[in-house]
């Protein structure tokens, strides 16, 4: 069950790079559209993000 509350959350989160390590994560589009501060995972660094408004991801993190 949880697969499946993951995948369907998915096309509400939007891939941005992180400024500070330069690593991708997903957020969420409302939070990025909104211009909230956004944490990274990686370095735990907080950020803005980008001046451009946000699209779901296209492209899954995983590889």
């Amino acid at each position: 069950m949880q697969n499946f509350k993951k995948d369907s959350q998915k096309s509400f989160l939007t891939a941005i790079e992180c400024p500070k390590c330069a690593k991708k994560s997903e957020h969420s589009t409302s939070r990025v559209n909104k211009k909230k501060m956004l944490i990274c995972p990686f370095c735990n660094g907080l950020f803005q993000p980008p001046e451009t408004h946000a699209r779901p991801a296209v492209f899954s993190l995983k590889k």
